[in-house]
């Protein structure tokens, strides 16, 4: 039992003069030069080490390092990379008789790091590792003046380093980008890294809480690593890592990305989800990819990309929507420049493809090439409300009234947001083979458009439509306070009563329309284009018809009524009136579309008429003057004489009137017939009677009254 105990003493012993033999032979500040050199060797910065180095007993044999920085290149707004106030390093012992320093684990606390990006786009991280040729030149010109310095400097050259370990406790960060002026802090900074050794696996887990602006954030995850003997690439495995985030009302609630493994040149498999919501639109969305880093580091390569996206909300044309996105990119991180060589995307079954570049720059560029064999756009709009019915009781609006018009149409007045517009730049080409908008059929769309310093143009727009085809150009103008807009187009050989009838659910109009438009105004909620737009529409139509109107029924029922007989119309009769061409020109300004130049013609009429409709409540006034140039069917006998027909109602329903004061005023011989067959007519009702002075004057105001 004693020869224990004294076995026991002596390890004892052994150790505590050990400890002092370490104590007074080895001096830990010797290591600054070493560390130092080492620094400056491996990344051409300066290493400061302001305070000293000391041994710590408890509860490990180690080094306390006191306040210690790594610094910037000159022209940073702060002097260090790194600072830390006290680092606490574990040792091995027995390697140091070797010259040998082996860290067990380096803990730093309260460390801070600052990155910054100038506006020259240097940042503070460039070039940490290509320093091989300043070191060199520095040892080159060094010069050694003492036999110390030369025993220090052989010494030095025999001391090896190796960290086992990494801590960060409580550290925290500052990025600053002076060209987007954005600014990130990091606070609550954890970070472990299990060996800082050369080609071996070692795992790292970090935890981080930061904010960037109003947007607050926290981040967590763990991955193993393995550096290359030069410490330009890294290998990892098994990376997992989790983020939340929030900024007002949106919210990112978690975040993964997985990552099997990741070594330069070679393909990585890559998971990803996410899940939150923003103002009215919730979202899921998860995916996967494979990503190769190229071996000069300069390209990124992304194949087999596949998004999908479960989303839900007021925000969506449907409360629930499925989108999924299938890609193949790259991405040159030297240009900033993603090329996605093929991109798919299939929102509840519509499908789009193409192609297209990001160049990110304080205004970011794209390019892209799309097409569609079909989209059916109207199911990805609002539905519009009813608009409320017009009175019908009125027959004639005055034109001076026509303002006046007591049901006005159920316009929105909310602006469109097209803000983003001044902060992108815009170029490409659309490619739909049928596509469905307003209700219209229209087919093999094509448009080539621009965005450019908040101006986006539509510089040619093609399609097929209802038989015929449409051509314009467009320019939206964001840059003042309400957009302005100029719209130029032209419609050919199109079939005009399906167009109107998919449209605008009217049948009015037949007939093939060939049309030119030419229209700009300011404002883009549909209260201010009915008020401000201003231009000219000009419309001929051939071989048609006018629905709701037969006015050789109409010249007919006219002659009966002057005759004293009955109504000659049929109940079968089909209302329209066939023709051979309508021409008329629009003028629209104020709220106002007007014609002075209305004309149709036909076998049988002659029309001309002038009028205006108002935009803003939809009312008609427009006065229609008729013609009989052909002989036959009945009315021979007005054969020459104008008729003039009035149109008033609103564009739902409008109404049909002949103007009978006008009809006599405007043709004296059909005025002296119509007198004379009225006189015959007091004749045979009072017989001698008809010449008393008062059934005379009872007569002349019964004219006055339907000729004046």
């Amino acid at each position: 039992m004693k020869k224990i105990l004294y076995i026991l003493l002596g390890l004892i012993l052994l150790v505590v003069i050990g400890i002092g033999a370490l104590v007074t032979f080895v001096n830990p500040n010797q290591f600054k030069p070493l560390l130092t050199e080492q620094v400056k060797k491996i990344t051409g910065r300066d290493l400061g080490i302001n305070g000293d180095i000391s041994w710590r007993f408890f509860p490990t044999l180690g080094l306390s390092v006191g306040e210690t920085e790594f610094r910037n290149p000159v022209g940073f707004a702060e002097p260090n990379l790194v600072q830390f106030k006290q680092a606490n390093l574990s040792i091995s012992v027995l390697p140091l008789l070797s010259h040998q320093l082996d860290i067990g684990e380096m803990r730093l606390e309260g460390a801070h790091v600052f990155v910054q990006t100038l506006k020259n786009g240097t940042t503070n991280l460039d070039g940490l590792t290509d320093k091989k040729a300043i070191a060199d030149k520095t040892a080159t010109e060094k010069t050694v003046t003492t036999k110390n310095d030369n025993d220090l400097s052989a010494k030095k050259e025999h001391w090896k380093v190796a960290v086992a370990g990494i801590e960060l406790v409580d550290a925290s960060a500052e990025v600053r980008n002076d060209q987007t002026k954005m600014v990130a802090q990091l606070n609550n900074v954890n970070f472990t890294l299990g060996s800082f050794q050369p080609q071996t696996w070692t795992k790292a887990t970090f935890d981080v809480q930061g904010k960037m602006n109003a947007i607050t954030f926290s981040a967590q995850g763990s991955t193993d690593l393995n550096l290359a003997a030069d410490y330009k690439n890294v290998q990892l495995k098994a990376l997992s890592a989790q983020m939340s985030m929030k900024d007002g009302n949106t919210e990112i609630k978690h975040a993964q990305l997985g990552l099997d493994q990741f070594t330069v040149g070679q393909l990585s498999n890559v998971t990803f989800s996410v899940n939150g919501q923003v103002p009215n639109l919730s979202f899921d969305t998860h995916g996967t990819t494979k990503v190769t880093l190229s071996e000069d580091h300069n390209t990124v390569t992304i194949q087999g990309l596949k998004v999908t996206n479960d989303l839900a909300g007021k925000a969506l044309p449907h409360p629930t929507m499925n989108l999924i996105v299938n890609a193949d990119a790259t991405y040159d991180i030297t240009q900033k420049l993603a090329l996605v060589s093929q991109i798919m995307i299939n929102a509840d079954g519509t499908k789009v493809s193409g192609s297209g570049s990001y160049l990110a720059a304080a205004i970011p560029d794209v390019r892209f090439a799309l097409s569609s064999d079909k989209i059916d756009l109207d199911s990805w709009l609002p539905a519009k409300k009813a608009s409320t019915a017009v009175a019908n009781n009125a027959t004639v609006i005055p034109a001076k009234d026509i303002s006046a018009v007591a049901t006005v149409a159920d316009t929105s007045t909310q602006q469109p947001d097209l803000s983003a517009l001044k902060n992108i730049n815009l170029a490409g080409m659309i490619a739909i083979k049928q596509l469905k908008v307003a209700n219209a059929d229209i087919a093999n769309v094509k448009v080539v458009t621009s965005i450019k310093q908040g101006i986006a143009t539509i510089n040619r727009f093609e399609a097929n439509l209802y038989d015929g085809k449409i051509t314009g150009s467009a320019v939206v103008d964001v840059n003042s306070a309400l957009p302005s807009y100029h719209l130029k187009n032209a419609i050919s050989n199109v079939s005009i009563l399906p167009l109107l009838q998919a449209v605008a659910n009217n049948k009015l109009l037949a007939g093939k329309a060939n049309i030119t438009t030419d229209l700009s105004g300011h404002g883009l909620s549909e209260a201010d284009i009915r008020h401000n737009i201003a231009g000219s529409i000009k419309v001929n139509v051939s071989d048609g018809a006018v629905y709701g109107v037969n006015i050789s029924d109409l010249l007919r029922n006219a002659k009966a009524k002057l005759k004293g007989q009955a109504d000659t119309s049929s109940g079968d009769t089909v209302k329209k009136t066939d023709f051979s061409a309508l021409t008329t020109t629009l003028v629209l300004g104020k709220g106002i579309a007007s014609t002075d130049n209305f004309q149709l013609a036909s076998p049988l009429l002659a029309i001309n008429g002038e009028g205006h409709t108002n935009l803003v409540n939809e009312g008609i006034d427009l006065t229609i003057n008729t013609k009989i140039v052909a002989s036959g069917k009945g009315l021979d006998d007005i054969k020459g004489i104008a008729i003039p027909i009035h149109v008033g109602g609103n564009w739902q329903k409008p109404k049909y009137n002949l103007n009978i004061k006008d009809l006599f005023k405007n043709n004296a011989e059909l005025e002296s017939k119509a007198k004379k067959e009225i006189n015959r007519g007091l004749e045979k009702l009072f017989g001698d009677k008809a010449k008393d002075d008062n059934i005379k004057n009872a007569a002349d105001k019964l004219l006055k009254g339907l000729f004046n």
